[in-house]
Parts: structure tokens; C-alpha cells; sequence
């Protein structure tokens, strides 16, 4: 039996080399944008659960925020209302990642492409 050896030459494996990287790179991307998109859903989904429960308080009741180690009093209108900014921009933060996540399984499909 004889092996058949395949012989690159220089430039083919400096493409595929080139290959290997920018496919690394992409999954390493999509892996990054993944774990962004659920944790920007967790935070919203927390802000907006906690913001449902405060909503059947009255305004006037004392209500205290987390700060590191120590909890300080605050206005709850001022809660709720930081609740939903927090709210509104995790929800434009997952737009725009579920966005880039789509572009970046497109760059990874294509390059998946011209490696085979």
C-alpha cells in the first residue's frame, strides 16, 4: 500500500492558517455575544419582576436600595423609576446584540464556507 502525501506549498498554508484563525475568532465572537444576550435578558427580566412587585406598593412606603454592603433609603418613585430605565435599555441592549449575534453567525457561516 502506498500513502498519497499531499504537499502544500507555502501560500495555501498561509490561507489555511488564515482560515483556521478567522474561524476561531468568529466562534470566540458568537460565544461572547451569547453569553452577553443572556445576561442582558436576566437583567431586564430581574428589573422588570421586581418592578411588577413594587408596583402594588403605595409611594409613600419607605423603601431602601442595595448599595455594596449597606442599604440606603430612597424614594420610591425614584426606585421605580431607575427600575425602568434599567429596564428599557436591557431590552435595547438584547436588540441590538440578538442584531450583531445574527451578522456574526452570518461572517461564521460564510467563512465556514470557504473552509470546506
Amino acid at each position: 500500500m502506498s500513502l498519497v502525501s499531499l504537499e502544500l506549498d507555502e501560500k495555501d498554508k498561509e490561507n489555511f492558517t488564515e482560515l483556521q484563525q478567522s474561524m476561531g475568532q468568529a466562534q470566540q465572537e458568537l460565544a461572547q455575544l451569547s453569553t452577553k444576550l443572556r445576561t442582558r435578558g436576566a437583567e431586564a427580566k430581574h428589573a422588570e419582576l421586581t418592578l411588577a412587585e413594587l408596583a402594588e406598593i403605595a409611594d409613600e412606603t419607605r423603601a431602601y436600595a442595595q448599595v455594596g454592603k449597606m442599604f440606603l433609603l430612597q424614594p420610591l418613585t425614584e426606585l421605580k423609576s431607575e427600575l425602568e430605565v434599567k429596564v428599557d435599555t436591557c431590552t435595547k441592549d438584547v436588540a441590538s446584540l440578538t442584531e450583531k449575534r445574527g451578522h456574526v453567525e452570518e461572517a461564521y457561516k460564510k467563512v465556514q464556507e470557504d473552509f470546506q
